[in-house]
């Protein structure tokens, strides 16, 4: 039987074109930016980000843990809008 282990938060850091504005997380964990502002699809199961205009990437694949790590955090309220810092 697989032991089961505790998790460790670890800061990635990374770029993204300047026309994105906005990062989520999924139902998985995994991670993507937006260029406009997506909602929560309502239109199917809720389990994804609806993108109806502009671009999207994902930068993060889902994290490999036991997804019963992944209940700690709700996907839903994960939308952050990203800073003004600009690199040329």
């Amino acid at each position: 039987m697989a032991e089961e282990r505790a998790v460790r938060k670890v800061n990635l850091e990374t770029v993204v074109s300047s026309n994105f504005k906005y990062m989520a997380m999924d139902h998985n964990g995994s991670v993507y930016v937006f260029e406009d502002k997506p909602n929560i699809a309502t239109d199917i199961a809720c389990d994804t980000w609806d993108v109806k205009t502009g671009e999207f990437k994902k930068i993060l694949n889902s994290p490999p843990v036991n997804p019963t790590h992944l209940d700690l955090i709700d996907w839903r309220e994960s939308l952050v809008e990203l800073g003004d810092e600009i690199y040329s």
